[in-house]
């Protein structure tokens, strides 16, 4: 599993988890995509070619819907995984399991669950990130495919649940066409590349400059480091630190890592209050 950003691990470590601190109703606690450990909990080799098969041959018409029309609900993990374990639609009983399956379909939607069953001849190649993965290849995936199809996930969720949130904390600055605009802007000029939230149309990071916060040098990171001050710095409660920029001072840029601190505590601590649970944070992309 890709580690964790080192500063967004500390502020989880040390953000309040009292569930008094929960603003339940708010936030849908589901979650944008599947957790990656679904992946990496599962032994038998056959059910693990399953599960990639079924995300990889759904993934992009998720993520086109998620980014398009955003449900009203997101799967809970237990969804997710009925999901990967390849649901039969045409049995939906009045069981648990099935009413569990049955909410599976009504998220996901026909199409997206069809996509990932409707594989009668199961394709020797299937295309992810433009890259052609041998199915045979799945029971035991190569350690680059998964590590950068975990990252992928970790990442799809962190930029989702940031969006999540900035729409409920600061409805009003999407208000408008104009306000929208505006925050969009903001919001996408924390990542890298030219998608915005998306990722699929982009390609796996080939160089330190296409890791954003997350590139070991400050100088590259700080840039996208701003940003994301910028746009938290809206929120209310916000660290006054939040207020202003930061700036590269040559002699160890502690001014930089102090905001860098300040900003991962205080999103960290305000998601878990907004979701009551654990926010996906950033991970670190490895170059194979």
């Amino acid at each position: 599993i890709p580690k964790p950003h080192g500063l967004f691990g500390a502020a989880w470590k040390k953000a309040d988890k009292s569930s008094q601190r929960v603003r339940s109703g708010q936030v849908n606690p589901g979650y944008h995509f599947l957790k990656p450990t679904l992946f990496v909990n599962v032994s038998v080799p056959e059910w693990k070619k399953t599960y990639l098969l079924n995300w990889l041959s759904a993934h992009a018409l998720w993520m086109s819907q998620v980014d398009v029309q955003s449900p009203s609900k997101f799967p809970s993990p237990q969804m997710w995984r009925d999901f990967l374990n390849t649901i039969d639609t045409d049995w939906l009983s009045s069981t648990r399991s099935g009413s569990m399956k049955s909410a599976v379909l009504d998220i996901l939607g026909e199409t997206i669950v069809q996509a990932a069953q409707g594989l009668t001849v199961v394709p020797a190649e299937i295309v992810w990130q433009g890259i052609q993965v041998q199915v045979s290849s799945l029971s035991d995936p190569p350690l680059w495919l998964m590590h950068s199809l975990l990252w992928e996930l970790y990442e799809l969720s962190f930029r989702y649940e940031l969006y999540a949130l900035d729409r409920v904390i600061v409805g009003h600055l999407w208000s408008t066409d104009e306000a929208w605009l505006n925050r969009q802007t903001c919001l996408y000029s924390i990542f890298p590349g030219e998608s915005g939230l998306l990722m699929w149309s982009e390609p796996l990071p080939q160089e330190p400059c296409n890791l954003g916060m997350c590139a070991s040098s400050m100088e590259i990171a700080l840039p996208y480091l701003n940003n994301f001050r910028e746009l938290l710095s809206a929120w209310p409660g916000a660290p006054s630190r939040l207020q202003s920029p930061a700036q590269m001072d040559g002699k160890g840029n502690q001014e930089c890592f102090e905001l860098f601190l300040t900003a991962s505590e205080f999103y960290v601590q305000t998601a878990f209050d907004f979701f009551g649970r654990q926010p996906s944070i950033p991970r670190i992309f490895s170059f194979v």
